[in-house]
């Protein structure tokens, strides 16, 4: 008989008992943690017992508190203190909410009511650390399922409003005369090619086990459940190319065919005023990716295949290699930007929008990029493009 069997015989014994006998000493530190002295009254002593379960039932949860997010208190805060809890300034955060367009007033599907900044804010401090999202409920006066429903669709949303931002846009970011400003800073910082505009890679993003299509989501590389991703990163710190997600099992080369990236570069990735009867170097630009995804006219590779390397070879691999590791940069920027992106254990496929919420980090990421240039923008000594250029051009 386990000791709270034990407790429920002894309560109920008492009306007929002159008095209670005595615990073994193995139990009786433990039952006075559950069981203070029992009241004479057997009413009253019912109506404990049901106390002390209902107590032991309810889940540990921390009390409701903290500051409400309102405008008047961000302008209040530091900067620093600011941009350590969301990453941006108070400047920045009324620019960001503006150029992403979320409604002064943001309702949830549960008719919970947001100020356009509050629900921002709420985003960037969820994605802004892994632990418990009852942390945000002490600090920021909201309750856990409103700040969960608050984040959800507001991820959602902007991943609706602004995914074309992470296809080929070729009418703003990818347009001719800004791949040939990208291939320009790339050739200036020692690539020994003039037509390779952005780096191609992709990221694997750990999730929790799902619960359906278990193996269509391992990876076997590296042992978990994922999901994956293929990026073009910009020379001015921008991923100008986002495709996913697809399954943790596929690998690079099935993403590219799926993505139909290299299709739409063939309708637009090409110098302005060349002739046709030029070389091909002078006449297309190209992204450049890892030797898994070959060589084609719009994409390019390093020499690899057996046998030895020529010493030209090696020369020309290493200094592609050099300018390449800034696609890594990109994708350790999101992550750690955003350290919620790698909780694989919370990331639950069937529970929450898992893709969307990466792909809504790489969109802050962006974002951030256009206030604050990041140290892929530095390294190439390329620019991005302001915010409102970046979101409404």
């Amino acid at each position: 008989m386990d000791l709270q069997a034990l407790s429920r015989l002894l309560l109920a014994s008492l009306p007929f008992l002159d008095g209670v006998a005595e615990l073994p000493p193995s139990h009786r530190i433990a039952s006075q943690a559950v069981l203070p002295t029992a009241p004479a009254d057997f009413q009253e002593h019912a109506a404990y017992l049901r106390a002390a379960e209902r107590e032991v039932r309810e889940r540990a949860r921390p009390e409701q508190g903290g500051q409400r997010i309102t405008q008047e208190w961000l302008q209040s805060l530091r900067s620093r203190d600011c941009q350590w809890r969301f990453r941006f300034t108070y400047d920045e955060i009324l620019e960001m909410v503006d150029a992403f367009d979320i409604p002064e007033v943001f309702t949830t599907s549960g008719r919970y009511q947001f100020e356009g900044i509050e629900a921002f804010c709420l985003l960037c401090a969820r994605f802004r650390s892994a632990g418990d999202m009852y942390g945000l409920s002490m600090q920021y006066d909201r309750s856990q399922s409103a700040i969960s429903e608050c984040i959800n669709e507001l991820v959602e949303f902007l991943d609706d409003r602004w995914e074309h931002l992470l296809g080929c846009d070729s009418e703003h970011l990818l347009k001719p005369s800004e791949l040939a400003r990208y291939a320009k800073a790339i050739e200036d910082r020692g690539a020994p090619t003039q037509s390779v505009f952005g780096f191609i890679d992709c990221t694997i993003r750990r999730i929790c086990r799902p619960t359906w299509f278990q193996r269509q989501a391992y990876n076997g590389h590296k042992k978990y459940h994922a999901l994956k991703f293929q990026a073009v990163m910009l020379p001015n710190g921008i991923i100008g190319h986002l495709y996913g997600p697809v399954e943790g099992r596929r690998n690079d080369a099935f993403m590219l065919t799926e993505s139909q990236l290299l299709d739409r570069l063939g309708t637009f990735a090409f110098r302005e005023g060349v002739q046709e009867d030029a070389p091909l170097e002078e006449r297309v630009f190209q992204i450049f990716g890892d030797p898994a995804y070959g060589i084609g006219y719009h994409i390019m590779s390093p020499f690899a295949g057996f046998g030895e390397r020529t010493v030209e070879e090696k020369e020309w691999n290493g200094r592609m290699a050099a300018v390449r590791i800034e696609v890594e940069h990109g994708f350790g920027i999101v992550a750690n930007l955003w350290p919620f992106l790698n909780a694989g254990w919370k990331m639950q496929l069937y529970n929450s929008p898992v893709a969307r919420y990466y792909r809504v980090g790489v969109l802050l990421t962006n974002g951030l990029n256009c206030l604050r240039p990041n140290q892929v923008s530095q390294y190439f000594d390329c620019m991005p493009p302001e915010l409102n250029d970046y979101f409404h051009d």
